[in-house]
């Protein structure tokens, strides 16, 4: 009796569970249909085609599904570095324009169609492609010159564009009279899509010749400017500024960066607003853009362990002052 009585009291909480659950959940019959499960079929036929060192067109065969609804994507693998991308392509496209490649590199495509419901085909046949060389040189800048004196031009160009986007593009070369410079550089601001550079020490009375190089970031291809030439004004002025004094360290950064102070040099012509300064380090003239006006600037050393710095003045004729006394400093250049 005791066996039958725990039979029906399971019998009857079975019965009991299945009747809530059903309550909950309605019947198995009618859940099962709920959603679309049913994926869209795979593209078929995917081909590359009109490749560039930048670029390749994608192009296959609709997909199809039982919603009507669904749109692709384009799975895109760099094989150098297994880097992955996807774009995306409507219902209605049947291609697709890869774009941002890298040259001289081998790249993996595939396509799958994505449902409304979240449903994912299987992926399209597979297609290996290899972008060829860069040989493609930027667009050339468009250079013109302004004479801001006796010694100096300031050269402003359009910033070209590689493969049609401008922050793709470039390093800079400035030639004058044919050579490339590196020293007796000022950057200056310049309008939005420009670049702009001050060339100082020129001769007084001279005509010049200028243009600019645009080069890749990777050294590979170069275009070159139309050529301006300009002549700088005439001067009297053959009097160089004093020489700047009680050079001193003002902060160190470390890494072999530092700040370097002074005592500000005079001109029998210029103010001092208009006189500008030239740091040389263990005897040659930093690169960096000179300042003017100031008795402070930015400076980097170029040795381990002792260097030696020195100042020297510069008017808007060009003149050049006597060096200031040596500053000694002993640094840890990174």
């Amino acid at each position: 009796m005791t066996t039958r009585h725990y039979s029906r009291l399971l019998v009857g909480t079975a019965v009991m569970v299945l009747f809530v659950g059903l309550l909950f959940t309605g019947s198995p019959a009618s859940s099962a249909g709920k959603g679309d499960k049913s994926a869209p079929t795979a593209p078929t036929n995917l081909a590359a085609g009109s490749i560039t060192e930048r670029s390749v067109n994608l192009s296959w065969k609709a997909s199809t599904d039982n919603s009507g609804k669904w749109s692709y994507r384009v799975r895109i693998t760099n094989l150098s570095n297994s880097s992955i991308t996807l774009g995306t392509a409507s219902q209605s496209q049947t291609t697709y324009a890869a774009k941002y490649l890298q040259p001289t590199t081998a790249y993996r495509f595939a396509v799958y169609a994505v449902d409304d419901a979240g449903n994912k085909s299987a992926d399209s046949n597979l297609v290996n492609v290899s972008t060829p060389a860069d040989t493609t040189p930027p667009q050339p800048p468009a250079l013109q010159a302004t004479v801001l004196g006796p010694s100096q031009v300031q050269l402003t160009w359009t910033q070209p564009s590689d493969y049609g986007i401008a922050s793709n593009c470039c390093t800079y070369g400035i030639n004058v009279n044919g050579s490339r410079i590196s020293q007796n550089i000022n950057w200056a601001a310049a309008p939005a899509g420009s670049q702009s550079a001050i060339i100082r020490h020129l001769t007084r009375s001279t005509t010049y010749s200028f243009s600019i190089d645009a080069i890749e970031y990777n050294g590979t291809n170069k275009s070159t400017s139309n050529t301006v030439v300009a002549t700088t004004q005439p001067s009297n002025d053959f009097t160089p500024p004093s020489a700047p004094t009680s050079v001193h360290l003002v902060q160190d950064d470390t890494c072999g960066e530092v700040w370097l102070g002074w005592i500000e040099a005079n001109d029998e012509s210029d103010p001092q607003s208009l006189i500008e300064y030239e740091i040389w380090v263990n005897g040659v003239l930093s690169p960096l853009p000179v300042s003017g006006g100031n008795d402070i600037d930015f400076v980097y050393a170029t040795a381990y362990g002792d260097n030696f710095f020195q100042i020297k003045a510069v008017d808007r004729a060009g003149n050049t002052s006597a060096p200031s006394n040596t500053l000694k400093l002993w640094l840890w250049p990174c």
